[in-house]
């Protein structure tokens, strides 16, 4: 499953739990996420701001993670290949 289909997902599912609700649910849901997201970006920024090295570990493990998920996400040329003969 593609990150794309993950978020439709999510999307539906949360729409649909939020159709025909009164609006004070949307604004307890809305709140909720908002507050995690905050507490997720703040939580990262406190930990950069701790220690120099921090933010460069951070940006070496994202880049890790990228690159693992465009590599296993392009179609590999030598299975093609061999394939084809």
């Amino acid at each position: 499953m593609e990150v794309k289909e993950v978020g439709e997902s999510v999307q539906k599912n949360l729409m649909s739990f939020l159709s025909q609700k009164p609006i004070w649910v949307f604004w307890i849901v809305y709140s909720v996420l908002s507050g995690i997201v905050f507490g997720i970006f703040y939580t990262t920024i406190y930990l950069m701001a701790q220690r120099w090295w921090i933010p460069v570990v951070v940006i070496i493990v994202v880049g890790m993670i990228w690159g693992t998920v465009t590599y296993t996400n392009r179609p590999h040329e030598a299975k093609e290949k061999k394939e084809q003969k």
